[in-house]
């Protein structure tokens, strides 16, 4: 459910975190201390700290989380100027930033690089509930005392210190539920907070907690295996051994001919369970010494269904064709065949984080610091997962995409019996994979050991030394290849009792007749139960996934780093001058451990199946070592009081994603989609140079515009490389990465809040909060199998958020609407080809009504336009995926004391 409206740890952290920064009093003899809460405390304690920071730091604070109608920190975090999103479904998963995705940027809780269940270093945000955090910070300069390595940015998300809380004792709390509308059902949410402190703030504690249930439906429309070319001499078209036996007399002869390999419109369902906690003690036993112990722990539970159709191409004969462009727009096939899927997957994340902070006032003028961490994630679910395919033979298919739109018309019709989709007659057994996928550990533990010397002087040095050890491990399953076709294109018919209607309506009944609104559902585990008897009476094999050596891959990576830091403060004429100058070492060894397989034959069954044969599993490792100094300098001039300008310089680097540098390798062998991907485990980071200046006039206290322009100077790049391979029969895309060559990465950035607090009252409440990022680059790879150049992956040319606000007594209320641009989702997707995420925009509101100090009514809705998400491969008139994730509407009460 929409985190972001039920954020009742947000809106007391938004209290307790606006207390870090209080307002400024008038003269205390005549008036009391003003404490801003709420919206405005959040936008000043924001603007504190891009103010008083040397290098270029944006933040959300916790009233952010809380009060903007987002369903998670990703989603928040999208408001500050440069930083994008990558939605998954409807919801903010992945970050990018100034242009670089979520593989450039480093994710860190209180400073300590955390652990994800991704199969590289990128972050899921959607595992990490925004309720138990109080702000974030996007480090976009680096500085040589800040942990995480990137090219993009380090985004460090702090939680609740309660030492360092205004009142001794808050608690707050929330409950609500969110109705989703295209599953039409209601998502319970509750979350609290609580902190105490003694008076003498020498003991505290804290504790944040969130649970939501969470039911979604997603109505999708992919072209599955992607789009292949195909000419009318290709043995795909053989039948019987006659060659072109699958055209028919009234099809011209083609070649070279794009289409789609085939359609595969499905419902997506999301059952999601999360709990999250975060616990923090701190102990000052003596002026000079504070201890802090943290605990973290998500655990986030997905259950995800898709059911849908596929109109496989493979078999039938092309009877009808129109040709346009060298893209087929409209074909039809007559006695072919369609299967209808259920894939289960499950995902079970546990993710854990415990660290302990000793900061010891050594002298008057040195501080030690010493930090450990763990932090653990964990991925379960490869053996609960289930791919099941049902056929149906001698059917009539067609589609047409004349019309342009993401949605291509299509359809299929049997000779036999009415209602081909929804009839369960004449189904029969087909394609199975009886548990599948992977597991994944995500282990690192650090160290760090700082020094900070600040003499009474213009100088203060900081030092420091750190290490990382981090160890991904993925244990993958799958089916042996013979198996998962026990029953590929048999004539075996299965019980009419296994089947209903989906009853779902696709799309709701937009495109009316010329699409298909519903199918058959079964139960998968039902299904595989039948087939299991089939086989044991039929006496072939039917088994259970079995461990996947050549899937399955060790890397572990080990990273000492040292750092010197110097902070000056001067003056330049009359102008106060602040610069922060430091270098970083790192050295990075790691190993990369696996196995490796070859295909040994391969050649179509003539049934839409391929027969592979692969040789056994050799064990494979390798070791590589790199060491990078990188310096950084930040400097900030106070023109004015009010006018700051920046300007910054630095080496920056991000390791390669993990998954990158694994041996593993997943061999793909539908028709049209015969793919081999494999890492590459001796890849070099990805290296670069960088500057930037900006200008921010601070209206006041609550407001500011700033300007910022960046130049990055990429030396190095990891790019990916598609060659075909052919295997007997079959040609396979292989898909390795490799070093390839730099690129610039340039642009600016613009940013605007402002609280109108000088207006006439009532609109004296009123506020704005704006950004506006402009990113390009020369990048030019090519893609040699589309024969197409490409960009960098996540670089989005426009992306912009547009807020307002009111606040004015006991009313809160938000609108938000934000946009980006067109973006490389990936280089080389399905059948190497690369895959653009379309433009997106998303409206989002929220408003709230205090009925007294301690209780708040509130409503929040998202994506109330009701966007759709567009993915297309090569150009915008071939559909990868189109999907609608519909509107969430979500309610509740908040309470705190």
């Amino acid at each position: 459910m929409s985190t972001k409206t039920t954020m009742l740890a947000a809106t007391a952290l938004g209290l307790l975190g606006a207390w870090a920064f209080p307002a400024a009093a008038q003269d205390a003899s005549s008036v009391e201390e003003i404490v801003v809460t709420g919206i405005r405390a959040s936008q000043q304690q924001s603007i504190d700290i891009k103010r008083n920071a040397v290098g270029v730091v944006d933040s959300i604070a916790s009233e952010d989380l809380g009060k903007l109608p987002d369903q998670n920190v990703a989603e928040s975090l999208q408001r500050i100027a440069g930083v994008t999103i990558e939605r998954n479904r409807g919801e903010g998963r992945y970050v990018s930033v100034r242009g670089f995705g979520p593989k450039f940027n480093a994710v860190t809780v209180n400073g300590r690089t955390l652990a994800t269940d991704n199969n590289g270093r990128e972050f899921s945000f959607d595992v990490l509930p925004s309720e138990i955090i109080s702000g974030a910070d996007v480090y976009k300069s680096p500085q040589a005392n800040v942990n995480g390595a990137s090219i993009g940015a380090t985004i460090d998300v702090r939680t609740l210190r309660p030492l360092e809380q205004r009142q001794a004792f808050s608690a707050a709390g929330s409950i609500s539920g969110q109705w989703a509308e295209l599953r039409d059902k209601y998502n319970p949410e509750v979350s609290g907070v609580v902190s105490w402190r003694n008076e003498d703030r020498t003991f505290g504690a804290a504790l944040s907690a969130s649970y939501m249930d969470q039911k979604v439906r997603n109505d999708e429309f992919t072209i599955g295996a992607g789009h292949v070319r195909r000419s009318s001499t290709d043995s795909y078209y053989n039948a019987g051994g006659v060659a072109g036996a699958r055209i028919g007399p009234g099809v011209a002869p083609f070649t070279s001919v794009s289409m789609p390999s085939n359609l595969s419109p499905f419902f997506f369902e999301r059952d999601k369970k999360m709990l999250g906690l975060n616990g923090v003690v701190q102990y000052k036993p003596v002026e000079s010494l504070t201890a802090t112990v943290d605990v973290l722990y998500a655990k986030a539970d997905f259950k995800e269904q898709q059911t849908g159709l596929a109109y496989d191409f493979a078999g039938g004969t092309l009877v009808e064709q129109v040709v346009q462009g060298g893209e087929a727009v409209y074909q039809r096939y007559q006695g072919g065949f369609v299967d209808q899927i259920i894939q289960y997957d499950h995902r079970d994340v546990t993710t854990n984080q415990i660290g302990l902070n000793l900061k010891w006032q050594a002298t008057q003028d040195l501080t030690l610091t010493f930090d450990a961490s763990t932090s653990k994630a964990e991925r379960r679910g490869k053996e609960d997962n289930d791919f099941t395919t049902i056929r149906r033979k001698n059917v009539n298919t067609w589609f047409d995409r004349r019309g342009g739109d993401p949605m291509y018309s299509y359809g299929f019709t049997s000779p036999n019996y009415a209602n081909a989709a929804t009839n369960p007659q004449g189904v029969t057994a087909h394609y199975y994979i009886w548990g599948g996928g992977s597991d994944v550990d995500d282990e690192i533990n650090e160290f760090a050991l700082d020094a900070d010397w600040k003499p009474a002087g213009a100088v203060s040095i900081s030092a420091g030394l750190a290490a990382q050890n981090r160890k991904k491990t993925i244990n993958a399953v799958e089916m042996p290849f013979g198996e998962q076709c026990a029953y590929c294109d048999s004539n075996q018919l299965l019980p009419t009792s296994l089947f209903q209607s989906t009853d779902r309506n696709f799309f709701s009944g937009k495109y009316g007749d010329s699409i298909i609104h519903d199918w058959l559902y079964y139960d998968p585990r039902a299904l595989i139960q039948q087939v299991k008897e089939y086989a044991t009476r039929d006496n072939k094999a039917f088994n259970p996934g079995v461990a996947s050596p050549s899937a399955s891959s060790v890397v572990d990576e080990k990273v000492l780093v040292g750092y010197v830091m110097a902070d000056i403060k001067t003056e330049l004429g009359s102008m106060p001058l602040a610069v922060n100058v430091g270098v970083r070492i790192e050295d990075t060894d790691y190993t990369s451990s696996g196995a490796s397989r070859t295909v040994l034959s391969a050649r179509p069954n003539g049934a839409g199946q391929n027969i592979i044969t692969v040789s056994p599993v050799v064990p494979v490792s390798f070791e590589g070592k790199y060491t990078d100094i990188l310096p950084s300098l930040n400097a900030r001039l106070n023109v004015t009081d009010d006018l700051i300008l920046r300007f910054a310089a630095s080496r920056v680097m991000t390791r390669p994603t993990l998954s990158d540098l694994s041996p593993r390798q997943t061999i793909q062998t539908n028709p049209g989609n015969e793919t081999i991907r494999r890492g590459n485990p001796d890849l070099q980071p990805f290296r670069a140079s960088q500057i930037e200046g900006g200008v921010e006039w601070y209206l006041d206290t609550m407001s500011l515009l700033s300007f910022a322009a960046f130049y990055k100077n990429i030396d190095s790049f990891v790019t990916l490389v598609t060659t075909p391979q052919k295997v007997d029969q079959v040609t396979f895309q292989v898909t390795v990465p490799g070093n390839g060559k730099g690129a610039v990465v340039k642009g600016f950035e613009l940013g605007y809040r402002q609280v109108f607090n000088k207006l006439p009252a009532p609109f004296d409440g009123l506020g704005v909060q704006t950004s506006f990022t402009y990113a390009e680059s020369d990048a030019n790879y090519t893609n040699t199998v589309a024969n197409v150049s490409y960009g960098l992956e996540g670089l989005s040319k426009y992306s912009y958020s547009l807020v307002g606000f009111y606040e004015k007594g006991p009313i809160q209320a938000r609108v938000a609407y934000t946009w980006r641009d067109k973006f490389l989702q990936v280089a080389s997707g399905r059948n190497g080809e690369p895959e653009y995420f379309d433009s997106y925009g998303q409206l989002d509101v929220g408003a709230s009504y205090n009925i007294n100090e301690h209780f708040t009514v509130f409503v929040d809705g998202l994506n109330l336009t009701d966007e759709e998400e567009f993915i297309y491969s090569v150009t915008p008139n071939r559909t990868k995926e189109f999907r609608t994730t519909g509107r969430r509407v979500a309610a509740g009460v908040r309470v705190r004391f």
